[in-house]
């Protein structure tokens, strides 16, 4: 084999092993990438048991609310006075409306 021929092979051979450890540079980078996804993951499966906990507790406290609610309405019929009246009576139905709306948004967040 000449030595030009040689030359250009040699040549060649450093041009391929310069591209690979240029290629080998982001392997570690990929698999850094690769793992925060597994963390990501790990950490939105503990988001969503979370919400779905809120969700389940705030639904009781709206019923429980709602059935007290009730029963201050009935009593009031029953007293001849008006539920608005009766002190924090609106902030109880503001209450209600509220956590009806932040079920909804943690229903959202679930989709």
């Amino acid at each position: 084999m000449s030595k030009r021929i040689s030359k250009m092979l040699f040549s060649k051979e450093r041009v391929e092993l310069g591209l690979i450890d240029d290629a080998l540079k982001f392997v570690e980078r990929v698999e850094t990438g690769a793992k925060n996804i597994d963390i990501d993951e790990k950490e939105l499966n503990n988001v969503k048991t979370t919400i779905e906990i809120d969700i389940d507790d705030l639904q009781g406290n709206i019923n429980a609310l709602k059935k007290g609610i009730q029963a201050v309405e009935s009593a009031a019929k029953d007293l001849g006075v008006s539920p608005n009246d009766i002190p924090k009576y609106k902030l109880v139905l503001n209450r209600i409306e509220y956590g009806e709306k932040q079920l909804q948004k943690g229903k959202q967040l679930l989709k």
